[in-house]
């Protein structure tokens, strides 16, 4: 057998070995030939090189991974933000409507009014102001008193008020 001959024929059992590796089956194929022991040892060594991940494919992973975490993050830092933010009117609501009550049952004078409540994050001006009506003969009304509650705070980075207002006739 000539050299080029026996070149030629190692280059066709590599070339078999390589298709019988990656064949559809996965297995080694096995050929009867001189040097069968060498051909199953490069089908497994073929086979350990692309058994493993990729680089690349680690690292799309990882990107996807991290997406994910992003955005599972983010939904639950908006969510936080809305709950501290229904907490806060909800706790503004309440407040207004106790300074209210107490201006129902006070002696009114004309007069804006700072008045401090809880942790004092949120600010209340209450401002009394004298209506002048007159009844259904033309008359003056006398002791009829527009009371306005403002609640400002700040919330998310901008500045929120809520106003409340009511009308009181005081004999």
């Amino acid at each position: 057998m000539s050299l080029r001959s026996r070149g030629l024929r190692f280059a066709v059992n590599r070339l078999r070995l390589a298709v019988g590796c990656l064949s559809a089956t996965g297995g080694a194929t096995r050929r009867l030939t001189e040097n069968g022991k060498r051909q199953t040892a490069d089908c497994q060594q073929l086979r350990a090189n692309r058994s493993g991940f990729v680089l690349w494919e680690m690292l799309l992973g990882l990107a996807v991974f991290c997406m994910g975490a992003i955005a599972l993050t983010t939904a639950l830092q908006q969510s936080l933000d809305t709950v501290i933010l229904i907490h806060d009117e909800s706790e503004v609501r309440q407040d207004l409507e106790s300074i209210l009550a107490e201006a129902s049952v006070s002696k009114l004078q004309p007069r804006k009014t700072a008045i401090f409540m809880g942790d004092h994050r949120i600010q209340y001006v209450q401002e009394v102001v004298s209506l002048p009506a007159t009844n259904s003969r033309g008359q003056p009304v006398a002791n009829l008193w527009q009371v306005t509650v403002r609640a400002t705070w700040s919330a998310r980075n901008r500045v929120r008020t809520i106003e409340a207002q009511e009308v009181l006739f005081q004999p």
